[in-house]
């Protein structure tokens, strides 16, 4: 696992691994060898690893991997079941709306979302 400093040089919000980008600010976060490629790949950031933490890392992949598998996919949902999922505990308002944003960024689900997470 590795601790980025990300900032979007760009001027525009990029959206990467779930994470919201907003241009020239400064972004921390954990991230495992392939995320990493995925941040580094985007032409307009500046990665910069604060802290490399080798030893622990095939473990901390394997249970990103498992929580993976058991998070539920908001894009191949509809308005009415992400609302659903969210109301019975399924998933959590933040992790939905971080899905949302970084996939088909529906306005009409952004909305609902963000007032439940008012509420």
């Amino acid at each position: 696992m590795k601790i980025l400093r990300v900032v979007n040089k760009g001027r525009k919000t990029r959206y990467r691994l779930g994470v919201e980008f907003p241009p020239n600010k400064t972004v921390e976060l954990t991230v495992g060898n392939r995320e990493y490629l995925t941040v580094k790949a985007v032409r307009d950031f500046e990665v910069e690893i604060i802290e490399k933490d080798d030893k622990s890392g095939s473990k901390d992949r394997h249970e990103s991997a498992e929580t993976a598998e058991n998070s539920l996919d908001v894009q191949s949902m509809t308005i009415d079941e992400v609302l659903e999922a969210v109301k019975e505990g399924k998933i959590s308002v933040d992790d939905a709306l971080s899905q949302e944003k970084a996939g088909k960024n529906r306005s009409r689900l952004i909305d609902k979302l963000e007032a439940l997470k008012e509420a």
